[in-house]
């Protein structure tokens, strides 16, 4: 429940000393309440008015990243911060029944509050009963009472959540199992988020779910759980956490098959590498040998032509050889004719 609006100046005490803040002690915090604020204060001066110092809850908002919680508990009439001094106040407002003494508590929160800050306040359900008119609901008091102090005013309920969880196996999950929640009892606390400002400095889901400590089997039979529903969310939850165990055995023989395969892709891979080397190396041999024949080729149709040119010329040698052959023997039956014909000219005519 959200609401704007003015922010007049709130109504003041008779005396300033008049009405001390120590004497009605803050309502302590629960843990919840700070994992509520925990996403609100990274940056943050934050101004916890706990009921004791120390607890978890500011080591939670330090650990959120708040530049400072400044917890201390309340002995005097003023909250310990300058003005405008911290950016968010924390507190469990206790039960005020007079309007000057709630005008002193808000007029203090808004002091120390710099502009755009805000505060979270914790009420008590009872505290605001009173306040109630006839068919008004708790929210709307609450919201009629902030809103005289402070312009922006956000509601939130708080209520009592039963349900069932429960640790998955094998991992760091919280699971919880929706379909046996339910909403119980009526509310003890309202939260309200207040700032003087127009603009919500906060931001608040539309579902919010903060934790909270769910009780012993006693606390759910209060809340109105029997004894047969809580058997059967026991029984559901142990068949919720076999089947989360065989789901993490199934995860885990699945990432092992997925190893496996894994060493086989990269054995495989391995082997087509060297398989595509083989390849290379065998078509650049076959490219080699192509070269090669085709250099054979031509020095083969060199020798070809080479042979029938020397061939031929042998052909041509073998011819001019017989034709000189003819020529000599022509020569020889000359010289034989021109011998016989001298030998017939010098021998005498008569006998001697």
């Amino acid at each position: 429940m959200t609401a704007s609006g003015s922010s007049p100046v709130p109504p003041a005490s008779d005396s300033p000393d008049s009405i001390r803040l120590g004497a009605t002690l803050v309502e302590p915090l629960p843990l919840p309440f700070y994992l509520l604020v925990e996403p609100m204060v990274s940056g943050k001066q934050v101004l916890d008015l706990a009921a004791a110092v120390g607890g978890p809850g500011p080591e939670c908002l330090r650990r959120a990243g708040a530049a400072e919680v400044i917890s201390c508990v309340l002995t005097g009439p003023s909250l310990p911060a300058p003005d405008a001094g911290v950016d968010i106040v924390l507190c469990g407002l206790p039960v005020i029944r007079s309007d000057a003494d709630r005008g002193v508590w808000m007029a203090e929160i808004r002091r120390v509050l710099r502009p755009g800050g805000f505060c979270v306040l914790r009420l008590a359900a009872a505290a605001l009963r009173d306040h109630a008119q006839a068919g008004a609901g708790l929210r709307t008091a609450c919201m009629d009472l902030l809103l005289v102090y402070f312009a922006t005013v956000d509601i939130v309920e708080e209520t009592q959540f039963g349900g069932v969880s429960f640790l998955v196996p094998g991992t760091d999950d919280l699971a919880v199992n929706e379909s046996l929640t339910r909403l119980t009892g009526a509310s003890g606390h309202l939260v309200a988020l207040c700032t003087d400002c127009a603009e919500r400095p906060w931001n608040l889901g539309e579902s919010l779910l903060v934790p909270t400590d769910a009780g012993a089997a006693s606390e759910a039979g209060a809340a109105g759980v029997s004894a047969g529903e809580l058997a059967a969310w026991q029984g559901e939850v142990a068949r919720l956490e076999a089947r989360c165990a065989e789901l993490s055995r199934e995860h885990e023989d699945a990432r092992e098959g997925a190893m496996t395969l894994q060493d086989r892709a990269d054995r495989l891979e391995r082997t087509v590498a060297v398989l595509r080397r083989d390849v290379e190396r065998f078509l650049r041999q076959i490219s080699d040998d192509a070269a090669a024949r085709e250099l054979l080729a031509l020095e083969r149709d060199d020798l070809r032509r080479n042979l029938a040119l020397a061939t031929q010329q042998a052909a041509d040698a073998s011819r001019e050889v017989e034709r000189r052959q003819v020529a000599l023997r022509t020569l020889e039956k000359e010289v034989v004719r021109l011998r016989a014909a001298r030998g017939g000219a010098g021998r005498p005519n008569g006998k001697t």
